[in-house]
């Protein structure tokens, strides 16, 4: 059984020695307390719960509680009833105690209980942090349920998907490390993801970064990794591994930057970049190829990278979309006609590169003087309440996701293609999602209205001889 008492912490004023403790103690019960706070500390000061088992067994455990030591009553260990809120005061102290107890209870209610230094350790967590820690070694913590998500969908998800699981771990055991002493599933809450969201934008290392010394992430990336802990946690309750719903909150997420600047080639751009002659460095030939091909058809890399012969059928590609695991297809005729040719070119098995290498290799391709993409663009990110504006020439941004949008914008905005069936070909599920990759092209703007008729014109009456 546990005893319980609440006692102040460095009540008497700093430099009052052990000898004059004494006396004004002795004095005290003569005089009723007079004598003994002429030398209690003016400061408000800390109170700790004491909990004891025995004499060889108690522990003291810091609380959140202050008082000034005027108002404390010693012997009935609260603050005195004629102090100003001590009614609710003292409701809170008995509430901890009440809590602390029936933890202890519980945990003492175990098969295996927990030894001495078990149950002080687990206390003293459970007091600062306001959430009961798990003790045994048959639970398991939340990174070792991590790392069995990640095996399990090994067997289901592609090695990229499992590679941006594997840097959203290393991020929480870096940020976990930092700000909290015991970490696990309990710990998340809003207050656990308004820091995650603070690190991963103003303190976390960017390794894609090329600067030395690059700290956070822009919104969208920040909101896919909050996005990658909510679907863990998800995972992780539905298979009882907590009962943390913390998940389903409405607050469990991060804002993206809903003014991302897209950025497209232009049909003309795409065409000298298709034609452009790279025969004498085949490396780089094969990445255009593969960019030019996903271009053409509006693919993600996944997809374009699992092309299968057995997916064709004459001239229509038919498959699974990686992503949104929904038939696809794709008739290889007009705009997207140079796709087959392309899969002619190399006997319909596309060359294997992984995505890393294709980015860098499609730099120096696009970087090339006859591929003539030198166009300055203009974008901008956000990074927390950060705007940041970047001017660069083309073929410095240009990337494998570039190909896709760059499909979008010539199929909506030059062929006019119905809403409805690009959505058929890119597999997104609304228009909102899909406006996102638009090019704003204020020129294809200008000749699309210039292709329609004033309705003045329509009310005019031509007379013939």
């Amino acid at each position: 059984m546990a005893n319980y008492s609440f006692n102040l912490r460095n009540q008497y004023k700093p430099g009052t020695n052990e000898a004059q403790k004494e006396i004004r103690l002795i004095t005290d019960a003569k005089t009723k307390g007079r004598k003994l706070e002429s030398i209690l500390s003016l400061e408000q000061v800390t109170i700790r719960l004491t909990i004891s088992f025995d004499r060889a067994h108690r522990f003291h455990c810091k609380t959140d509680f202050k008082v000034y030591p005027r108002q404390w009553d010693f012997d009935k260990q609260q603050m005195k009833q004629q102090a100003a809120g001590s009614m609710d005061f003292n409701s809170k102290l008995n509430k901890l105690k009440k809590d602390v107890d029936d933890y202890y209870n519980e945990l003492m209610k175990r098969n295996e209980k927990p030894t001495f230094e078990q149950v002080r350790e687990l206390i003293q967590i459970y007091i600062s942090t306001k959430v009961k820690p798990r003790f045994t070694e048959n639970e398991k913590s939340f990174f070792q349920v991590y790392d069995e998500f990640i095996e399990r969908k090994k067997k289901e998800l592609h090695h990229r998907t499992i590679q941006k699981f594997n840097s959203a771990k290393t991020l929480l055991e870096t940020f976990t490390r930092r700000y909290y002493k015991r970490f696990n599933f309990e710990n998340i809450d809003l207050n656990f993801i308004d820091k995650y969201k603070a690190y991963l934008q103003y303190e976390a290392y960017n390794q894609k970064s090329k600067e030395k010394v690059k700290k956070g992430f822009r919104d969208d990336t920040t909101a896919k990794y909050i996005e990658n802990l909510k679907n863990f946690l998800k995972w992780s309750f539905e298979r009882e591994f907590h009962k943390n719903t913390i998940f389903q909150h409405s607050q469990f997420k991060a804002k993206r930057d809903k003014n991302l600047d897209i950025v497209t080639m232009t049909i003309y751009e795409l065409k000298q970049f298709y034609e452009l002659d790279l025969s004498k460095k085949p490396s780089l030939e094969r990445v255009r190829d593969m960019y030019c091909f996903a271009a053409f058809t509006a693919q993600r890399f996944s997809d374009v990278a699992s092309f299968r012969k057995e997916d064709l059928h004459g001239d229509t590609w038919i498959f699974e979309a990686y992503k949104t695991k929904k038939e696809t297809i794709i008739p290889l005729v007009g705009y997207a006609a140079p796709a087959l040719d392309i899969l002619k070119k190399y006997n319909f098995e596309l060359p294997i590169i992984s995505n890393q290498k294709f980015n860098d290799n499609l730099k120096l391709a696009a970087k090339e003087e006859k591929a003539e993409l030198t166009r300055m663009v203009e974008i901008n990110r956000y990074q927390g309440n950060k705007k940041q504006t970047y001017v660069k020439p083309l073929h410095e941004v240009i990337s494998s996701h570039m190909a896709r949008r760059t499909a979008v914008s010539i199929l909506l905005n030059i062929y006019r293609v119905p809403v409805p069936q690009v959505m058929e070909i890119t597999g997104h599920a609304d228009f909102k999602t899909l406006k996102r990759y638009i090019n704003k092209d204020s020129e294809a703007l200008r000749t699309n209205l210039e292709q329609t008729r004033s309705v003045t014109e329509l009310m005019k009456i031509v007379k013939t001889a």
